[in-house]
């Protein structure tokens, strides 16, 4: 799933990799900061989510590559 947001705030992009309630993954690049992609993977609980962790890379092959290694590592499980 890819969504933008916009009206005049800088543009987000975020890419959801993972939907599991045990493992919900996220890759989130902002225009204001062309060189950051972000993984971040949460736990969901609930109507709760908690931050498990937080990964910041310099271009996309790196970040979707790490997100994906994390996604099939947790199907394993």
């Amino acid at each position: 799933m890819l969504s933008e947001t916009g009206c005049g705030k800088p543009i987000m992009k975020k890419i959801i990799i993972s939907n599991a309630r045990d493992c919900f993954i996220e890759l989130i690049h902002r225009d204001s900061e062309p060189a950051a992609w972000i993984v971040r993977r949460w736990t969901k609980s609930l109507w709760f989510k908690k931050r498990v962790s937080s990964h910041w890379f310099s271009d996309e092959r790196q970040a979707l590559e790490f997100a994906n290694g994390i996604k099939f590592g947790q199907q394993r499980r």
